[in-house]
């Protein structure tokens, strides 16, 4: 019984400490743009453009926990003709859970998790999407001006010769949430 209540107490020190220890908390909200860096999706896929959502947890005062979610398309090369009415494209929706390193107002956060990649292709009236779920691993560098982030993104998911390399500029408006 003495080293449950020792636990508790222990338990709620750390939570005491880590609470004054406070940080802020944001929702971002913003765009994507990114080009493929890797020959197999570079060739059909070259660049791409979506939106994004992060929500930021405060976990000191340099740094924030964050959980990102994105949206990104990538429509087929003009240089690939297809007949009337066929059409083909490729959908990214990665997940990931970064720390966020704050330097004022640049800022490190590396990021891992996975992304959903979704080849869709139209042919007459049938539609085909092939859906692979990838783990990943992101790094993400930025600058905070006032309520708005610019960061640049290098992001990976999947296995050799199939995965996606992407590099990704991202503006976002930053929401800050308050208590």
């Amino acid at each position: 019984m003495k080293r449950f209540s020792l636990i508790i107490l222990l338990a709620l020190f750390v939570a005491g400490a880590a609470n004054a220890q406070y940080g802020e908390d944001y929702i971002n909200i913003g765009v994507d743009a990114g080009l493929a860096l890797n020959d197999y999706y570079q060739t059909q896929f070259p660049a791409g453009f979506g939106a994004n959502v992060k929500g930021l947890y405060g976990v000191g005062l340099n740094g924030q926990v964050s959980l990102s979610g994105a949206y990104m398309f990538f429509p087929l090369d003009t240089q690939f003709i297809l007949p009337d009415g066929d059409n083909m494209y490729f959908n990214v929706i990665p997940a990931f859970l970064g720390y966020r390193f704050n330097f004022d107002n640049f800022f490190l956060e590396p990021q891992i998790g996975g992304a959903m990649h979704m080849l869709t292709t139209r042919v007459d009236q049938d539609r085909i999407t092939e859906t692979s779920f990838e783990l990943g691993f992101a790094v993400e560098a930025g600058y905070v001006f006032n309520q708005v982030e610019a960061t640049v993104r290098y992001q990976h998911s999947g296995a050799s010769p199939f995965h996606l390399g992407l590099l990704a500029i991202r503006a976002s408006y930053r929401i800050p949430l308050g208590y």
